[in-house]
Order: C-alpha cells, then structure tokens, then sequence
C-alpha cells in the first residue's frame, strides 16, 4: 500500500512537471512550481524522486518517446515504400506534430537544459538517426538516392530538421510561420542532402 502511495505521489510530480514544461519549458519547472502545482511542500520531492532533473528527465523520456513512436508509426505505415517516400512521411509527421507542439516542442528539441535532460536528448535523437540510416540504406540499395554513409548522413539529417525547426518553434518570435513552407522547405533540403533522384 505504501509502495502504490509513493509511485502515485511521483506521478503526481511528473503530470506537474509535464504540465508545466507544455507550457513554459523546462526552465520554469523550479522544484517550487512543481511541488506547488502537485499540491505538495517542496521538501516531499525528495521522497518521491532524486530531484527535480530526476523528474524533467522522466517527462523528456514520455514525452519524447510518444514523438518517436509516433514517426515510426508513420514511416511503417507510409503509402510509399519507397526511400524518398519514407522519409518524406518522416519529416512531415516529426515536422508538423512539432509545429502543433508549440512551447513543448521547442522545450524537447532546442531549450537549453541541464545534463540529465540533454543526455536524454541525445539518446532520442540516436532514436531518430536509426530510423533514418535505414532508409537512407535503403535509398543507396536501389539507387535513388546517391551513395553516401548512412548513419553520418542520418545524424546530419537529424541535426538539419531540429534546427530548420528551431526559429518557427522559438516562443519568442514574432512572426508566424507557414506550417506547410516549413515542411516543404524541410523536404527539399533533406532530398537534395541525401541526393535523391527526381521525383517522376
């Protein structure tokens, strides 16, 4: 009985976290704005977790995790089978769900953040790097897209669309991007990087 109070007393913490992270990042998850939104004193984290990073680590983890599922999802499940067809389906799907994602979005992808958050940062976007190594070996196999090594062309691609994101993402812009010429644009760049061969 114990047991079962504590974990849900630290899924309290994470839905608090979470909440606050979907609206404001992670810099704004103070341990203070945690407990209070959680309904508990700031000292009680510490019986449920190893600290607030131990917390935002576990709401990156979800949260990115629920992105990643969602792109594989949609790379598996694309109408073309073919390399340039599963990548387009990839970009779309991480680009546009980032788009609609807004504050969280820019909070998993570009704020800066401390070493728990970024080390889960990095497992993720390795994540995203599998995916598309093998469909770029699939893109060379066939011969529609030009030779290349497929795992550095895929941790390039990964880099490529997180920072093509990261001005639309940015909460402190002004200006209202085009969801649709973003991912255009996204497309275009990342076919040209993997020298795809024009559409027919």
């Amino acid at each position: 009985m114990a047991q079962r109070r504590e974990a849900g007393r630290r899924e309290d913490l994470i839905e608090a976290a979470t909440a606050i992270v979907r609206d404001s990042g992670f810099g704004a998850a103070s341990v203070k704005a945690v407990t209070a939104r959680a309904g508990m004193s700031a000292g009680l984290l510490y019986s449920y977790a190893d600290g607030v990073d131990d917390v935002l680590a576990e709401v990156f983890r979800r949260c990115a995790g629920t992105e990643l599922a969602a792109v594989d999802r949609a790379v598996l499940a694309s109408e073309r089978t073919d390399a340039a067809g599963r990548l387009l389906a990839l970009i779309e799907t991480f680009a546009r769900r980032a788009l609609r994602g807004g504050r969280l979005a820019w909070a998993l992808l570009v704020e800066p953040v401390g070493r728990a958050i970024d080390e889960e940062r990095l497992a993720y976007r390795r994540g995203y790097a599998d995916i598309l190594a093998e469909i770029v070996t699939q893109g060379v196999r066939d011969g529609s897209f030009a030779p290349q090594h497929p795992q550095i062309t895929a941790a390039g691609l990964v880099g490529a669309i997180g920072e093509a994101l990261a001005g639309p993402l940015t909460p402190v812009s002004a200006d209202e991007d085009d969801p649709d010429a973003v991912v255009a644009a996204i497309s275009e760049l990342c076919l040209r990087a993997v020298g795809a061969a024009p559409e027919k």
